[in-house]
């Protein structure tokens, strides 16, 4: 065929044939006479460079404000199209002609391909059934309010009121609400990341939500599939059985689920702890990747819908996670999102549309945003959400981003759409996300999400009362140490009893949303356990030997590293607990030191930073008769050290402790501390302590003198490893002599300057360390 265009007549359709001489993928260069422009390679690398640009400049001047990534990324290919640069038609001739859109939508649909896997494989199903009743309540209301919402707004408008707009029919106008009234996790979550609201109460709620709604719309969505597929086969009377058109995409689905998942799952098996996957794994990853698109086109179904099931079964491993994130998703982002984006600036031109088109556009969206809105707020606050977090999480499921523009595209590829009505769409899309985004960040900002009139603390327990106690590790070599201090911290006779919470700190890996689990007794037995479950287990176990003397509830975290802290504070505070234990080693990584001091921060109770080096025996193993643990208190004054004195009375309980209190006071017997105030406290407390533990053989009360970090140093150094148990106060009094010069060198400070003087390598103790903070 020759150059140029064609028509070709074929059962009464025309259809137009566009031909182009072949030139090549590179040019010679420019010297030698080429434009570059004419050629694949060149034309595509000059607009991946334009479209990043832009949109890097443009997310510097937003910084202030924000990470408003979809935002940005967005402006960057519209202006590159024909509402920027591309209204010059020299330069839209140069960019935009046949070859480049042909090579440009190829990129695009690619993009898509990759987008709808990576981010379907973040999917974890199991939160479905985690998230509880109100949020299977919450997304059938999503589902059912927002397409009754889409559905009786688009009659109205079209056959009631008669509304024409983007040059839209009646079932143009009823198909883009439809589309509106599906809602996506995708963009939510990744807002959500950038918050750092992934595992707090409104955002957790959020997507469980959103999941719910999402497996209802694609099951929804699957049927409407099948139901055109047989009303073609009527229509054009292809004499195929309606059973035939069905069955091979349920095999599609089948077969991926069952033929991708064990190679998958092999992967992660043969792939050491610790290290990466095999770059032939990834390799084969994509070729299923691309094999299950292809299937789903030759059955009939978008090629989407291949990688979005093959991202459902992808099953949920740190080390399939690491693939996703940092080989494809880095592919994804870096290289073909630029491409993603230029094809969908270059369909949209806002000159297209008039302003009245697009105010009336945008109510109708608005009717389905509230409607969306209301199917949070009111299941929630029925079932006793807080208003703010029910309100926050209506906002979050309306946060749309570039997943919900890619659908509006593939529906304008598919003709169910007009130019105009996509290029209206991708506006308010980007105007509503982003002032959504901003009220979401701007109202949880100002939310006080803890504010008890009282904070609660050991020293304010009564005598009768049980002490409630919130143990925090991050690995399952620490459980034992937790015990212990469980242990030593429980009354071994009588009521009342401890209540003890336990939370296993997961760090979220890019593979699935943040989760609270709360490990009920229904969790038993264990048929297939596996770390999570022997922890619990552990701890049930200790619950049962513990002669109805400690009830345990048991929960894990998995959470962002930035965010962790969140959950530690929000169970604090809902289960009213006493004290925080956070565990922590001399070789923790920077972030788990982090992690301290924002639960140091952020706690609604008072914190003990507990770090075990050995000294304290397995109390499961060795009979609590032959014990004995020796404890020293080192008092030198302020609310941390009167915190920590509370908390050692309640373990002098313990019939294995023997506990000393050593105060610390200068060459005249007085405080060293400055402040007069707190001086009377410290003695108030002293004063009682003494008083109402004279009788008693296992505690003995001592003062050491000594006004130079040095004496303190020999003294610790000389008795130090006498002890089992060292505890210390977090914080003191500024300037004090005693400790002058110790805090230059300090390398644990979330210890305190005398907990990290215990530990130091210079005193060489082996003794265990707990460090109070009120």
């Amino acid at each position: 065929m020759e150059k140029g265009t064609s028509f070709v007549v074929r059962n009464n359709t025309t259809v137009e044939w566009v031909c182009e001489e072949w030139m090549g993928t590179s040019s010679i260069w420019i010297t030698r006479g080429d434009d570059p422009t004419k050629f694949a390679i060149p034309l595509l690398l000059l607009q991946i460079s334009f479209v990043s640009s832009f949109s890097s400049f443009l997310q510097y001047l937003l910084r202030p404000f924000g990470n408003f990534a979809f935002l940005t990324q967005t402006l960057g290919g519209i202006l590159l199209g024909p509402s920027g640069l591309a209204r010059n038609k020299q330069f839209e001739s140069k960019v935009y002609y046949t070859r480049s859109l042909f090579i440009i939508e190829n990129y695009e649909e690619i993009c898509f391909l990759f987008i709808s896997f990576v981010t379907t494989a973040q999917l974890d199903t199991g939160m479905i059934k985690r998230g509880g009743k109100l949020a299977f309540i919450n997304g059938i209301c999503l589902f059912m309010l927002s397409f009754t919402a889409a559905n009786i707004t688009a009659y109205m408008a079209a056959n009631v009121i008669g509304v024409r707009v983007a040059k839209l029919t009646a079932k143009g106008i009823h198909r883009m609400l439809v589309v509106e009234s599906t809602l996506y996790f995708q963009g939510a979550y990744t807002v959500l990341s950038d918050l750092k609201m992934l595992n707090t109460e409104p955002g957790r709620l959020a997507l469980s939500s959103m999941m719910v709604h999402n497996c209802f719309a694609w099951a929804f969505y699957m049927f409407l599939l099948s139901l055109n597929s047989i009303k073609r086969s009527i229509d054009f009377d292809y004499n195929v059985p309606i059973l035939w058109l069905v069955i091979p995409k349920i095999a599609m689905i089948v077969g991926i689920v069952w033929g991708c998942r064990p190679i998958l799952e092999w992967m992660a098996r043969k792939t050491p702890e610790g290290q990466m996957i095999k770059g032939t794994y990834v390799c084969m990853i994509v070729l299923m990747l691309l094999v299950s698109t292809l299937w789903a086109e030759y059955v009939g179904l978008p090629f989407f819908i291949g990688s979005v099931v093959m991202g459902l079964s992808t099953p949920k491993r740190p080390v399939l996670a690491s693939v996703l994130s940092d080989k494809i998703g880095c592919f994804v982002w870096a290289v073909l999102m630029p491409c993603n984006t230029i094809g969908i600036g270059q369909k949209v031109d806002f000159s297209s549309f008039s302003t009245r088109e697009a105010l009336v556009t945008e109510l109708m969206l608005m009717i389905i945003r509230t409607a969306k809105f209301l199917a949070i707020v009111g299941p929630s606050f029925y079932h006793k959400v807080p208003l703010p977090h029910a309100v926050i999480a209506g906002f979050i499921v309306n946060i749309q981003g570039i997943y919900d523009v890619q659908i509006y595209k593939q529906n304008l590829n598919y003709k169910r759409i007009t130019n105009e009505a996509f290029s209206i769409l991708v506006l308010s899309t980007m105007l509503s996300s982003t002032i959504i985004i901003a009220t979401v960040r701007k109202m949880y900002d100002s939310m006080n999400k803890r504010s008890p009139y009282k904070r609660r603390r050991v020293q304010n327990g009564r005598a009768g009362a049980p002490l409630r106690i919130l143990a925090c590790f991050r690995n399952r070599d620490v459980v034992p140490s937790v015990l212990n201090v469980l242990e030593l911290s429980r009354p071994v006779k009588g009521p009342p009893p401890l209540s003890a919470f336990t939370l296993n700190l997961e760090e979220l890996h890019n593979h699935c949303v943040p989760l609270l689990i709360h490990h009920g007794l229904h969790n038993f037995p264990y048929l297939i356990p596996n770390r999570r479950d022997q922890i619990v287990k552990a701890f049930r176990n200790y619950e049962r030997l513990s002669h109805e003397t400690v009830c345990i509830e048991c929960f894990t975290s998995m959470a962002p590293r930035k965010t962790m802290h969140d959950d530690v504070c929000a169970i604090a505070y809902n289960n009213e607990t006493d004290l925080v234990i956070m565990t922590l080693d001399r070789e923790a990584e920077t972030w788990e030191r982090l992690l301290c001091r924002n639960i140091l921060e952020n706690s609604p109770c008072s914190v003990a930073i507990h770090m075990d080096r050995g000294r304290l025996p397995d109390f499961r193993f060795v009979p609590i008769k032959t014990l004995s643990i020796k404890i020293c208190a080192l008092f030198l004054g302020g609310p941390d050290d009167r915190e920590m004195l509370a908390y050692a009375t309640r373990l002098s309980y313990h019939p294995s402790v023997k506990l000393l209190v050593l105060r610390l006071v200068d060459y005249i017997g007085l405080s060293p501390l400055r402040d007069l105030e707190e001086t009377k406290l410290d003695m108030r407390s002293i004063n009682l302590f003494c008083k109402e533990n004279a009788d008693r053989e296992n505690i003995t009360y001592k003062e050491a003198r000594t006004e130079e970090n040095s004496e303190l140093m020999n003294m610790l150094r000389e008795e130090g490893d006498e002890y089992d148990l060292i505890m210390v106060g977090i914080r003191h009094e500024e300037g004090l002599q005693l400790l002058k010069g110790l805090s230059t060198w300090s390398e644990m400070e979330e210890l305190g300057v005398i907990g990290d003087l215990v530990v130091s390598r210079d005193l060489k103790l082996t003794a265990s360390v707990i460090a109070v903070h009120q």
